[in-house]
């Protein structure tokens, strides 16, 4: 039995993904130097909670602030803009393009304890920043409850 499993073993094919690598590259060919994120890339976002406020930071680098949206509809914060490199490109021959370009957006759905109002955002340094400052809890002022003995409810 046991010859027999390494007889079989011998005659397995080895798997060498430097080769499998290799295999691919020649069939996709100069295509597979061309990739390209799709539009509606992910734009990576941070929040934080800090003094009573909640803090959105965007990174967007290579955007200019003109071609940049923030709105807030429905309590739902959203982030959109377009990045184009097409004009920079047009007199040159790309082979490889990881960049992701076009128009992308990115929302989140608010907290109810935003206060939509007091929303302000910056830009700064390729990264959107957005300020949402929260509603202060409003809590009920203090009763003073009645402590009745047992002999006196009866």
């Amino acid at each position: 039995m046991l010859k027999e499993m390494v007889k079989t073993m011998k005659t397995l094919p080895l798997f060498d993904p430097i080769l499998e690598f290799d295999r691919l590259f020649e069939v996709l060919g100069p295509a597979a130097l061309r990739m390209q994120a799709p539009e509606g890339h992910t734009v990576p976002i941070d929040v934080l909670e800090v003094e009573g406020q909640w803090i959105l930071r965007a990174s967007l680098p290579g955007i200019k602030p003109e071609d940049i949206d923030v709105s807030i509809d429905n309590k739902v914060l959203t982030i959109r803009g377009k990045l184009d490199f097409a004009q920079e490109h047009a007199d040159s021959k790309v082979y490889r393009r990881e960049i992701a370009t076009g128009s992308f957006v990115r929302s989140v759905r608010l907290p109810n304890d935003v206060d939509v109002d007091k929303v302000a955002a910056t830009f700064e340094n390729g990264f959107v920043t957005v300020m949402l400052p929260r509603v202060p809890e409003s809590r009920p002022a203090a009763i003073k409850v009645p402590l009745l003995s047992a002999s006196q409810e009866q």
